[in-house]
């Protein structure tokens, strides 16, 4: 049985083809990866799974989404390779054009990011609940197909869903441009830093509330000063359990079942 991530598919190249880092999208990680709070951790363990990869560094984990991604031959060894490795190594990654190691390197950024989860304070408003709070009565566009699309048009204005895939209700690619500046809320999943369009859809979105979900979030003000209102991500209060969970190859929301995860939500 399938179901859907917490963080989907967003729009973007092949799996397969290499993803150069350029522009704007060049600047970003840039900053991200000098703004690490903990770079100089060494990386414990790296969990992998055909979902999601888990980075533990200095006793705290960082999780990254795969998107299909896998090892190409060259890389076979690489994941493990990272391990006893100051963290800030393995976040260099994200400026690979390999699909597959930009996953491992911001699984590594994660870590590196990662807050005690002793010093969090439990969550209970969750992204869809804001998404609906911030877009009653307004226009809202979602980047992925999220499970609670289905629901969330009932709550706000009017939905756009930008979208790649046969998804009933996606907005046609052709209009992308024209709709994004017209938004008054457009929700992103953190997704398109690993297929390199966050900051397309940070330059367009001009007049949005601007909030970055899902479980490849990173804990950086780096994303506030390039447009993003609000963050909501995962961290993770078990790494045994989700690294076992990770590795049985299960999707976001059976880890979340699983346990060993709470949700964050940090504001500009």
């Amino acid at each position: 049985m399938s179901c859907k991530h917490g963080e989907p598919k967003s729009p973007g190249p092949d799996t397969l083809l290499d993803r150069p880092l350029e522009n704007r999208e060049k600047e970003l990680v840039n900053q991200m990866l000098s703004a690490m709070i903990n770079p100089d951790a060494m990386v414990d363990d790296v969990a992998e799974g055909p979902n999601f990869t888990g980075i533990t560094a200095g006793g705290r984990m960082g999780l990254a989404a795969f998107l299909g991604a896998r090892p190409r031959k060259d890389e076979a060894d690489l994941a493990q390779s990272l391990v006893g490795k100051p963290v800030k190594e393995a976040a260099a990654l994200v400026s690979s054009p390999s699909p597959y190691a930009i996953s491992l390197g911001f699984a590594a950024l994660n870590a590196a990011n990662a807050d005690d989860p002793a010093t969090l304070e439990k969550n209970d408003y969750p992204a869809d609940k804001l998404i609906k709070d911030l877009g009653k009565d307004k226009t809202v566009g979602l980047v992925g197909n999220f499970p609670f699309v289905p629901t969330l048009a009932d709550f706000v204005g009017t939905l756009h869903l930008f979208e790649l895939k046969d998804v009933p209700g996606a907005l046609p690619k052709p209009r992308w441009e024209e709709v994004l500046p017209r938004l008054d809320v457009l929700a992103l999943t953190a997704t398109t830093l690993l297929t390199r369009q966050m900051s397309w859809y940070l330059s367009r979105a001009t007049k949005a509330k601007i909030i970055i979900l899902g479980p490849t979030t990173p804990v950086t003000p780096v994303l506030f000063d390039h447009g993003a209102d609000y963050l909501c991500g995962s961290v993770v209060t078990d790494n045994a359990r989700v690294s076992a969970s990770i590795k049985e190859g299960l999707c976001y929301s059976d880890v979340k079942k699983k346990g060993g995860i709470r949700f964050f939500q940090l504001t500009r």
